[in-house]
C-alpha cells in the first residue's frame, strides 16, 4: 500500500515535468516521497525498458500519460523492492 501511494503521488509531480527533464522529475518525485535513490533509478530504468526512451521524452503534460502508466510504475517498484532486498 505504501509503495502504491508513493508512486501515485510520485504520478501527481511528473505531471508538470518536462520532456527534457523527465528522468530527473521521476527520480526526484520518487525521492521525496521515501524512494531511495537505488530504488528510484531501478524504477525508473524499468520505466523506461518497458516504454522506450524516446516515448518517455515525448511525454509533455498528463494527456499523454500510456493508459497503462500507473499499472507500469507500480510493477516496476515491485520488481525493484524484490531485486534490491
Amino acid at each position: 500500500m505504501k509503495l502504491k501511494l508513493i508512486f501515485s503521488l510520485s504520478v501527481s509531480i511528473l505531471l508538470t515535468a518536462c520532456s527534457s527533464a523527465f528522468e530527473s522529475e521521476f527520480k526526484d518525485g520518487c525521492r521525496n516521497f521515501g524512494g531511495n535513490r537505488s530504488f528510484c533509478s531501478c524504477s525508473y530504468n524499468n520505466v523506461e525498458q518497458h516504454y522506450g526512451e524516446d516515448r518517455l521524452k515525448q511525454i509533455k503534460n498528463p494527456m499523454q500519460f500510456p493508459e497503462d502508466w500507473e499499472d507500469q510504475v507500480q510493477q516496476a517498484g515491485l520488481a525493484c523492492m524484490s531485486e534490491l532486498n
